[in-house]
């Protein structure tokens, strides 16, 4: 609290102290600067982290403005989150403090000067100050488009004179693509965002969309230029210093444990044990309840996130066809069918969508992971089992064991 109502006199002495005065406080030795986080290990630091560095040369001051606090033990943190109804926090701490933690965790920081004049200097500041106070610090929370990085964007470009002007060509990439580059060590990871993020994250975006990933805006710094009204030019940053250099060894992931792998394995397991039954003319029914009992599950993720949820994409989402709560129900019908020997009618309707929806997986605007491709297709694969037996009246492996039992009785 000291050092911001430091800098908080500071700022206002830009405007209210007379030019002798400001040439003894020496207030165009306030500078500011980007600092730009490489990506950690937890799975909230996977895209890595922005922040302003605010440092006075006179009053001996080192603040750091984070937008990317939360008060992660709150009751209702984790219910909030998943419906996308976060509340964010803008907070200052000591630089020496966020260099000793991203130092001990073994991130990297980077830092981009900002080329402002005295003004825009002071009025940055005095913008960070406001936005600090208690009535202002709270900010409701969109990763994709209003996130830490976003917010520290914005803060320099309402304090320029002139207009930012990101000079970098425009990369065609969309949102899912620059989301896979970054977690290319975290296949799991990757497989799991695929699976919740649907057709939005698909479409085309321009630079400032892209903006939203630390290390995107980061190399947009380095090119862009503040452009002032009477038509003249500066560069926006002036000098960029390595404060931390990243000591986070990172390890290609393994394809044998990698979703592709994994699923892979179940579709021969699965074309394997419908072959097995076919030979044997029975069903294995117990298999079928399993997988469609973690259809449903996952089914309850995507399709409480697609009806309920605030998250950018998540109702974009053209999965929740498969991925719903009904397969929990289809599972149940199953065990009925197969305590009271009926035939399972239902199983031509899960053919015709499993079937009809990865003939849409090819044509919908909505990306999808490989591995998901193998999933749908082992249910694919299940169905089929199940129309099939259902086709020829077959009935389940015990039941039949109990007929036999009964017959040589």
């Amino acid at each position: 609290m000291w050092m911001l109502a430091c800098l908080l006199m500071s700022a206002q002495d830009s405007v209210a102290v007379s030019d002798k005065t400001k040439d003894a406080l020496r207030l165009d030795s306030i500078s500011i600067s980007i600092l730009t986080c490489t990506p950690g290990t937890d799975l909230y630091a996977k895209f890595g982290h922005t922040a302003l560095r605010v440092k006075d040369h006179t009053l001996q001051q080192d603040v750091v403005f984070n937008y990317g606090c939360f008060d992660g033990t709150a009751n209702d943190f984790v219910f909030k989150f998943i419906l996308g109804q976060t509340d964010y926090l803008l907070e200052a701490e000591p630089y020496d403090y966020l260099v000793a933690r991203y130092g001990y965790m073994g991130n990297g920081v980077k830092e981009q000067v900002l080329n402002l004049t005295k003004e825009e200097a002071n009025r940055l500041l005095y913008l960070l100050l406001e936005n600090i106070r208690p009535e202002n610090q709270e900010y409701r929370y969109v990763w994709l488009y209003d996130n830490c990085t976003e917010r520290a964007r914005d803060m320099v470009e309402k304090a320029v004179d002139g207009k930012v002007v990101y000079e970098r060509k425009d990369d065609p990439h969309t949102i899912r693509q620059m989301l896979h580059e970054c977690l290319k060590e975290d296949p799991w990871v990757c497989f799991g965002i695929d699976m919740i993020l649907g057709a939005e994250i698909d479409q085309q975006t321009n630079k400032r969309i892209q903006m939203f990933l630390p290390d995107f805006f980061s190399a947009e710094a380095d090119d862009a230029y503040i452009e002032r009204e009477d038509g003249s030019r500066m560069p926006y940053t002036r000098a960029t210093n390595s404060i931390i250099e990243e000591t986070i060894i990172r390890k290609e992931a393994s394809m044998l444990t990698s979703p592709l792998a994994v699923f892979a394995l179940l579709l021969i397991g699965a074309i394997l044990v419908f072959v097995k039954e076919w030979m044997k003319r029975r069903r294995d029914v117990w298999w079928d309840v399993t997988l469609h009992s973690l259809q449903g599950v996952a089914g309850l993720v995507v399709g409480f996130l697609f009806f309920f949820s605030s998250h950018p994409a998540v109702d974009s989402n053209w999965l929740v066809v498969l991925f719903n709560p009904l397969p929990l129900f289809y599972a149940g019908w199953l065990v009925y069918c197969q305590k009271k020997g009926r035939k399972n009618v239902l199983s031509y309707v899960n053919l015709a969508v499993t079937a009809g929806f990865l003939v849409t997986m090819a044509v919908c605007p909505q990306s999808f992971n490989p591995a998901m491709y193998l999933l749908v297709l082992t249910l694919l694969v299940r169905a089929m089992s199940q129309a099939h037996f259902a086709y020829h009246g077959s009935t389940p492996n015990n039941l039949v064991h109990q007929k036999t039992k009964t017959t040589q009785r």
